[in-house]
Order: structure tokens, then C-alpha cells, then sequence
């Protein structure tokens, strides 16, 4: 520590782009909110991306689903999955992709 200032272990660069990784997050996690109905969780993987999540409950049509596939598309990793008979959405942004277990 220097001057009573906390130790950051990010360098500029890393805060910078985790900073960044956070603000397309919560766009799309808007975006997202807005087209399925559903609030999304917004979380940081062990890999150090940030995961938008959000419950599918219906079908809407094929209209929706392109504006969807859109909004995930815009993301760095996308896909869908299954816990507890329910069924998710998801996009990362940044960091590396991990296992389906950690989730």
C-alpha cells in the first residue's frame, strides 16, 4: 500500500476493460429485460466475464426470437440452458469462457 491507498490487483488496463465488460453487460441485460419480460441476473464467471442470465417462460414467436438472437449476438459467448426444470438464456462478455458446472 501506498499512501493509505488500497492494493488493486487490476492493472488501468484490466479496470478499464472490466469496466467496459460491465456497461454491455447491463445494455444488453436492458435490451433483454425488455424482450423476454423477465429480469436478468448480471454475475462475474470464475473466468472473469460477465454473464447476463434470464428465464425464458414462453415462446413468442419467431419475430421475437431474431430480436433476441440479435441482442445475444452482440455478446462475446451465447447460449441456453436447463436447471431445475427451467430454462435460461445467456450471453458473456470478456474473460474466458468456463465449464457448464460452475455454474
Amino acid at each position: 500500500m501506498q499512501g493509505g491507498e488500497p492494493y488493486d490487483p487490476l492493472t488501468d488496463r484490466e479496470l478499464a476493460a472490466a469496466r467496459a465488460a460491465r456497461a454491455k453487460a447491463g445494455a444488453l441485460a436492458g435490451e433483454l429485460r425488455t424482450l423476454m419480460g423477465e429480469r436478468p441476473s448480471i454475475t462475474w464467471t470464475g473466468g472473469g466475464a460477465v454473464r447476463v442470465s434470464v428465464r425464458v417462460r414462453d415462446g413468442r414467436g419467431w419475430e421475437r426470437a431474431a430480436a433476441v438472437l440479435a441482442v445475444l449476438a452482440r455478446g462475446d459467448r451465447f447460449g441456453h440452458r436447463k436447471a431445475r426444470g427451467r430454462e435460461y438464456l445467456w450471453v458473456e462478455i470478456g474473460g474466458a469462457p468456463v465449464p457448464d458446472e460452475e455454474w
